[in-house]
């Protein structure tokens, strides 16, 4: 094991303090307030699988505000009546999920919804205007007004998600599934949705930022370092730019988490920093277990999908 970060003991304890603003919740409430007035208009398409049992649609659907989103939904001829639908989230430029990804929940008799997020797919183009462009990715794209920033509009795009997976399924229980970018919209979501039954949450982004840009040696947190390398590099603008982080921190969103939730970590994650992850955890007030992977980086071992699968049957028989 090669640490980079704080040792495992410190890790445990590790509850850095909270920097949501006066309005922070505030500020989510009327998001998801505003999002009653603009309708799914949900489209689907068969989609021909060679599986047999199995039925795949693509389906589209209104983002937040703008942008018509593309979604993958999977489901077995027999659905089980008493099991929730669940709704995955990929990560960070990197959507490699395709159906199979989803066959672990479908054979339980279980439907998924798997998202593309907006602009990080060619079926799910972004059609916002933000006040300033990106100095390179994602992460500082409308960085200078929170409502209109990036990720506020992702964060209610998946919020949306769930309302689609609801609409497609019949269901009212959902649960999440997502890894690094991923793990982060299993927070958020978790965390602003309702009957969200339980979460799993792997090498979550989009946390504590100010010392996971400081650690990170990869990945997208590099973005904000380039920010102020490139664009302001007396650090002019460092205040306000955190401001806006804030309201999309996972560690500043997690105490609104009711549901269980299991989480998972790699002590050599350079991408995500293992102090970040804690940061998250440690300020969970729900029903929660993590597994912590010592050799690991920005990845988890193939054991940890037997470990969600046990997860999954505790909750739900």
């Amino acid at each position: 094991m090669n640490l980079f970060d704080m040792s495992l003991n410190q890790l445990e304890e590790y509850m850095p303090e909270l920097t949501k603003k006066p309005d922070f919740h505030s500020f989510w409430d009327s998001r998801i307030k505003e999002n009653t007035q603009y309708p799914l208009n949900i489209e689907v398409k068969d989609r021909v699988y060679p599986v047999k049992g199995i039925k795949v649609k693509d389906v589209y659907f209104d983002g937040f505000r703008n942008s018509r989103l593309h979604a993958v939904y999977i489901s077995p001829m027999t659905i089980q009546e008493s099991k929730p639908v669940a709704v995955i989230f990929h990560g960070y430029n990197w959507n490699t999920l395709q159906p199979h990804y989803a066959f672990k929940h479908v054979i339980q008799g279980i439907p998924v919804l798997m998202i593309e997020i907006r602009g990080q797919n060619i079926e799910s183009p972004d059609k916002n205007q933000y006040d300033n462009g990106g100095s390179a990715g994602w992460l500082t794209l409308g960085i200078n007004t929170i409502d209109n920033y990036y990720y506020t509009h992702v964060y209610m795009d998946c919020f949306r998600a769930v309302d689609v997976a609801r609409k497609l399924s019949g269901k009212t229980s959902v649960y999440l599934e997502g890894a690094s970018q991923g793990g982060a919209m299993a927070i958020a979501v978790a965390a602003l949705q309702k009957n969200i039954q339980f979460a799993l949450c792997d090498i979550p982004f989009l946390s504590h930022f100010e010392r996971s840009i400081k650690l990170a040696s990869d990945g997208p947190y590099k973005e904000i370092y380039h920010y102020f390398k490139v664009h302001d590099p007396l650090h002019k603008t460092s205040k306000a730019l955190f401001e806006t982080l804030s309201y999309i921190d996972c560690m500043n969103l997690a105490e609104r988490v009711m549901c269980p939730t299991l989480m998972s970590v790699g002590l050599e994650d350079t991408i995500c920093p293992p102090s970040s992850v804690f940061a998250i955890y440690n300020h969970l007030n729900c029903s929660k277990e993590i597994r912590v992977y010592p050799e690991y980086g920005h990845e988890v071992p193939s054991i940890h999908e037997e470990v969600k699968l046990q997860f999954i049957a505790s909750h739900i028989g």
